[in-house]
């Protein structure tokens, strides 16, 4: 019997992380599942593999899986898809067609990504959070399946795609008017970033947009103290991870809750850093706007 080496790296790497199979594979798959898999005597889909590294905070191996052209096409449509949305362009109708039209039936994985990014591409041409917020949810339920919307996830680790469905998620409950939920799973999302396993590379791409949404909707809800600490929180990280383009506004975040907390000189000190920095990366538009908001907001001619 042919005995496939992924299912020794994943052990390896779950043993040394020291996480249990009942953690790991908590609405993936079965635990007996994952012995057979470790063991080397049976061979899991692509997606499978992808769900458990990622929920280790591993990116997947580059060998030792076997795929099929399906796979390997949809691979490559996944990359792609990643790669538009990572620009904000959400002009990936075509490439979802594809996908789904694929000569092989989608798995609960596959069916996962699809409907989460239709559900993204679709709200950005045609908004319509109640409906969106459906979709999201019943992609995350696809693998974590007593999903409860008002609460938190009862996975214990969660997948890549896992934490950007909660995201929208949050984001859409706050559009919907339900601040202090979206807020929670927020925080809830932060704390993962913070204490969880989270690869490096994650946390460069997406822990300083959820420190983004904590900052805004704190500031809006008046709680200008909690937003300066998240504030603090996202600038020290963006210079641990490079600055990005967030950076600027997590500057001018700062300065807004400065000021409404009375620390006016200082406050201004980064309002004008930030236009500085917005300036050099040429965004223009969010200078007029960033200064028209103050002048309305703080009573600050900048």
């Amino acid at each position: 019997m042919e005995n496939y080496l992924i299912g020794t790296i994943l052990k390896e790497y779950r043993t040394r992380l020291n996480i249990s199979q009942e953690d790991i594979c908590f609405d993936l798959c079965a635990v007996s599942t994952l012995s057979r898999i470790e063991g080397g005597t049976q061979l899991p889909r692509r997606k499978l593999v992808e769900a458990l590294f990622s929920r280790m905070g591993m990116v997947t191996p580059s060998s030792g899986i076997p795929m099929s052209r399906a796979d390997f096409y949809r691979e490559n449509l996944e990359y792609r898809i990643n790669e538009m949305v990572a620009r904000a362009d959400f002009e990936i109708a075509g490439l979802l067609e594809e996908y789904k039209n694929c000569d092989k039936d989608m798995d609960v994985f596959e069916r996962q990504f699809y409907t989460f990014y239709k559900t993204l591409s679709e709200n950005s041409k045609t908004p319509d959070d109640k409906k969106a917020l459906e979709q999201y949810v019943s992609a995350l339920r696809l693998t974590v399946k007593n999903y409860d919307v008002k609460g938190l996830p009862l996975a214990r680790l969660l997948t890549r795609n896992e934490i950007l469905i909660l995201n929208n998620i949050s984001r859409t409950l706050y559009a919907l008017g339900e601040g202090e939920n979206a807020i929670s799973i927020m925080e809830f999302l932060r704390s993962y970033f913070e204490k969880g396993i989270v690869s490096e590379e994650e946390k460069a791409k997406n822990y300083h947009v959820i420190l983004f949404n904590l900052e805004n909707w704190y500031g809006l809800s008046d709680n200008d103290a909690k937003a300066l600490e998240i504030c603090e929180i996202a600038i020290d990280s963006c210079i641990k991870y490079s600055p990005g383009n967030l950076f600027p506004y997590h500057i001018f975040n700062k300065g807004c809750a400065l000021v409404k907390l009375g620390k006016m000189e200082e406050g201004k000190k980064f309002l004008e850093h930030a236009f500085i920095i917005m300036e050099e990366l040429k965004k223009y538009d969010d200078i007029v706007s960033g200064k028209k908001w103050c002048k309305e907001n703080l009573g600050l001619d900048l």
